[in-house]
This record gives C-alpha cells, structure tokens and sequence, in this order.
C-alpha cells in the first residue's frame, strides 16, 4: 500500500530549478536511500514532504491517519526540560489515553445506567491500546534506548540546556525512535555517533517494520539498511530497486552507455560536417568547370560560323584534341 505519493512536483529557488516534474512513491515498509551530489534537493524533498516547504508545483498526498516522524537536528530544547523528559514526551500520545482512562472511571459514579456500557466500551478500548503499545514497558524502552545512544551515561536528570550540539541531536533521534512513526525520516542520523551507536542504530533500522526514508553519507550504513535507492541528478528523481551497491553498478552502467551513445553521435556530426565541407568545394568546382566548358562551346560554334570549311575541320580537330586531353572532375566521376 502506497503511504506517501508525490505527483509532478516542481520546485526551485529564485532562478535556480531544483525539482522539474517529479513523482515519488512510499509503499508501506519500504526502507528508502534519498542519494545525490551535495545541493541537489535532499533535505529540500524532506522539507517539502514534511510540509516545511511548498512546493511550487505539484501534489504531496499522504495516506489517512499515518504519522511521520522527521529528526529535526534543529528543534529547540527549553531550559527545565530533562533528557529523561524529553525521551518520555514520545509517549504522550499515550499518556492521554491513561488521562482518559481515570476520567471515565471517575465519572462512572454520576453516569446514568443506560451510557454505563458505553463508557466501559471507550475505556475497555483504549486499555486494548495502551497494552498494544507497551505502555506499561515505557521506562524499559526509554532506558534501553537511552543506553544505546550513550544517553544514561550523561543522566537521565542532565537539563537538556547543559548538552551539546551533538548530545542534544542524540536526544532528539532517542526521541524519535521512541516514537516509532509509520513513517520514519532521517538526515544523517549518525552524525555525532561513535561506532558502538552506529551499530545499535543500523540494528535497530534493519528490524525496523514500518517505511523509512534516510539521507546518509555512510555508504557502509546507508547499504546495511535500505532496500529502495532514489537518486537525485538533474533535476529528476529515478528510483532503483536493491541496496546502494546494485544502484551504483546499474547507475555508472547507464552512464557509460549515455557516454558512449554521446561519443557515436559527435563522431557522426563530425563526419556529416567534413562532407558536407568537401561537398561544398566539389560543388563549387564542378560549377566553374562546367560553366567554362560552355563558354568554350559557345565561342566554338559562333567562331565556326564565322570561318572557312578548311578553318572549320582544323578547329574541329583542336576541340577533339582539347576534349581528349582536358581535366574534368565531373567526367572522371561519370567514367
């Protein structure tokens, strides 16, 4: 089931075109490589397809009732907030479903008979969901998490304002792992992540279920965990089935047989110009000569009408002689 489609969609920047007539499809699962050289579109595709951007042209459509979920390595962390707060706000969803739950046992005291049934039906559905989603194995997630990321060792008490940079991006991905959306999106997840992270973390998206869309500069990351290659030249947005590897080998595949189409075609153009220069001369010879043979036989004849017998046969024996022994381009091509 298609999750995400984007229908000829057109964007750019002042003069400078970034997307021309482009189409996209998520299909549930899929798990999405966004490639391509630096300043061709990637993180603007995620802006558009977030809603960050509009795009100039073009329809975004997601499917009802899917949650995407964008690492946002520019979110902001107030001061008072903690990371073990932080890391518990992916289950406020949740939370809420509890609130609800204690609010109807509340009210059953006051409710009348006949709506008794339907408040136990609403709160025996969100306890359905609240157990679906392990909300009871909260703390456990977030720890296990946590210590992955290398999160516990900094204190799940640390004020987020006291982290740096790269500490505060590990934060915002434990978060959003947590959150675990139908749609997960990342823009280079493994920055400020050591080796034993980057391992958790490749782990972790390769068991992943739901679809996902990575940018990444790790080719060694990037090829353990897509299944699906979008690369990004020229504008345009061609899709490759298989991992970053079968896409570079089909890729510089069709990039030498678009050199090659190119070299046949300029060698053809050049040869097409020399004949048609050597045409040209040819042309231009064969004109000259042509025109001074006629102009020789008109002289010719108005000469002969103008002479004796005896002059006549003695010119017509010069003709013969300047016949026979005269260069014509054209004659020699004809014999």
């Amino acid at each position: 089931m298609s999750i995400l489609n984007v229908e000829h969609m057109t964007h750019g920047f002042g003069d400078r075109a970034i997307f021309e007539d482009v189409s996209f499809r998520l299909l549930n699962g899929e798990h999405i490589g966004l490639v391509g050289a630096n300043g061709e579109g990637k993180s603007t595709f995620m802006n558009i397809i977030t809603g960050k951007l509009m795009p100039d042209e073009g329809k975004i459509e997601w499917a009802k009732n899917v949650k995407a979920g964008y690492l946002d390595q520019h979110a902001k962390l107030e001061k008072g907030m903690t990371i073990g707060s932080v890391l518990t706000s992916a289950f406020d969803y949740l939370y809420k479903m509890e609130e609800r739950i204690n609010e109807i046992y509340m009210e059953l005291a006051e409710v009348p008979e006949d709506k008794m049934q339907d408040y136990l039906d609403e709160a025996g559905t969100l306890q359905e969901l609240l157990t679906a989603h392990d909300f009871y194995m909260i703390d456990a997630k977030v720890s296990e998490v946590a210590r992955a990321l290398g999160l516990l060792d900094l204190g799940l008490d640390r004020d987020v304002t006291e982290l740096s940079g790269g500490q505060r991006t590990k934060v915002l991905l434990a978060k959003l792992l947590l959150e675990k959306p139908e749609i997960l999106l990342l823009d280079e997840p493994t920055n400020y992540l050591d080796e034993s992270h980057i391992a958790w973390l490749k782990r972790y998206l390769q068991e992943y279920e739901n679809a996902l869309i990575l940018i990444s500069h790790d080719i060694p990351f990037l090829n353990e965990v897509i299944n699906i290659i979008y690369h990004m030249s020229e504008k345009k947005l061609d899709r490759y089935p298989g991992d970053y590897d079968h896409f570079k080998e089909v890729y510089e595949m069709r990039m030498a047989q678009r050199e090659a189409a190119y070299n046949r075609q300029q060698q053809e153009i050049a040869e097409l110009e020399d004949f048609v220069a050597r045409n040209k001369a040819n042309v231009a010879t064969r004109r000259f000569m042509r025109n001074q043979s006629q102009s020789l036989i008109s002289f010719s004849q108005k000469l002969q009408e103008s002479i004796s017998l005896k002059q006549r046969n003695l010119l017509s024996v010069m003709m013969n002689h300047f016949h026979h022994h005269s260069h014509f381009p054209w004659k020699e091509e004809r014999e």
